[in-house]
């Protein structure tokens, strides 16, 4: 969630939280030195995860789930050299790093990895890598280009389809931060979602509008897509190609979603008021926020959702993302020094 601008509107209300050890808690293992881990996705070799960092030096790295190692995944030097581009025509340097905010990792048409990454430093963008080594051990990124938003565009969370085309949610217009806020308090759509593709560049998508759109994911038949709609305390599900609102429920403030081996949706959802997001926003990426979440599991034919996890309190609060991996799930933040994870709530007894 990237709304940084509100805390410095807000900033007489803010305050920084206390220092919160490195150490396990909760039944929770931590792995730290790591910058804003916002979003994750998992590898294709089954084995590994991928997040980026959307504080300090920025970057994408790989979490090695055997000993919860970190190692890179791009350096900005490693460029497609094959006159090959996956994004606009006129996209051709990389940015000098990458803080990454939503991810996406697809197979192409053609058989290739693709992710996409929705990148907030020098440019205000998606951009386009191949994974490369996918299914093997280390898997590396090549960069093949960039999307550079429209200058409203505030870019959240993207969902990449096999035919190269993309959606990402733009949660309010950059331009006007102030009335952004005001908008999101008398509960008034400040966002959308955009459909990219090569032809046609950056279009709303019809239907899609919301209080601060932010998570999307696609459905694998890639009929719909579903909508994390954030100050709206929404989940809906959007038609594709028309953005046809199919159906919604009730989520509290909900972050960016994943899928589960299991076939359902996971959840991430903040508890918190508009004061306490506020005061979290405004903390240093070398603490963790302690904003209370929860992961709310979905199941999309029965449209049911039941509460995975509660939590409050160290290591780790205001979690973004949760990925289910090998019996465990691994949390991401928008803010912190790191990552947490967990044996898979959904294996304990009921």
């Amino acid at each position: 969630m990237r709304l940084l601008w509100l805390s410095l509107i807000f900033s007489p209300l803010t305050a920084y939280a206390d220092s919160i050890p490195c150490e396990p808690a909760a039944g929770m293992q931590v792995v730290c030195g790591l910058a804003a881990p916002e979003d994750m996705v998992a590898a294709p070799n089954g084995r590994d995860l991928i997040f980026g960092q959307m504080a300090a030096l920025g970057g994408l790295f790989l979490l090695d789930r055997r000993d919860h190692s970190v190692h890179a995944v791009w350096d900005v030097a490693s460029v497609a050299a094959d006159g090959e581009w996956w994004g606009t025509g006129d996209c051709r340097t990389p940015p000098e790093a990458i803080h990454a905010h939503g991810l996406d990792l697809r197979q192409r048409a053609d058989g290739r990895w693709q992710l996409l990454v929705v990148n907030h430093h020098q440019r205000e963008s998606v951009e386009f890598l191949e994974l490369q080594r996918a299914e093997g051990d280390r898997p590396v990124a090549l960069w093949r280009g960039c999307a550079v938003a429209p200058p409203e565009g505030n870019l959240n969370d993207v969902a990449g389809l096999a035919d190269g085309s993309l959606l990402v949610t733009h949660m309010a217009d950059r331009r006007s931060p102030f009335w952004t806020v005001v908008k999101s308090v008398l509960g008034i759509d400040t966002g959308f979602v955009y459909r990219w593709t090569q032809q046609d560049g950056y279009r709303p998508l019809p239907g899609t509008e919301g209080e601060h759109p932010n998570g999307i994911l696609l459905a694998p038949d890639e009929r719909s897509f579903y909508l994390n709609v954030y100050f709206g305390n929404e989940l809906r599900e959007h038609a594709l190609p028309d953005g046809q609102l199919l159906r919604s429920m009730p989520v509290e403030k909900p972050d960016n979603s994943s899928w589960s081996p299991r076939g359902t949706l996971l959840v991430a959802s903040h508890h918190a008021s508009l004061w306490q997001l506020f005061r979290s926003l405004d903390q240093p990426h070398d603490e963790p926020s302690l904003l209370p979440f929860s992961v709310i599991e979905v199941d999309p034919r029965r449209w049911e959702p039941r509460v995975l996890l509660e939590h409050r309190g160290a290591p780790m609060g205001a979690a973004t993302v949760a990925l289910e991996r090998g019996g465990r799930l691994y949390l991401g933040s928008y803010v912190g020094d790191r990552l947490v994870h967990l044996p898979d709530p959904a294996a304990a007894p009921r």
